[in-house]
């Protein structure tokens, strides 16, 4: 985990801990967003967390998506 990181997972968790419980079952994603967004600033440089997370919560509205199951990293499937 990069340095430049530990301020949006810090807030991250801020959130989940304060907000999130207030808006149960909004999300349409499993993991949920925030979630998504964790692992993705735990796992990745910033640039990539960024760029994955923004997609992700882009992603999660009405209109461009209809949820479902969506890891951070895709698991590769063996032909």
């Amino acid at each position: 985990m990069k340095l430049i990181n530990l301020p949006f997972i810090v807030f991250i968790k801020i959130y989940k801990f304060f907000l999130s419980p207030l808006f149960y079952g909004s999300c349409k994603f499993e993991p949920t967003c925030s979630t998504y967004c964790l692992e993705c600033f735990e796992k990745y440089n910033f640039i990539k967390a960024i760029y994955k997370s923004a997609v992700r919560i882009l992603r999660c509205n009405p209109w461009f998506s209809h949820g479902g199951h969506d890891p951070v990293e895709k698991l590769k499937e063996n032909n």
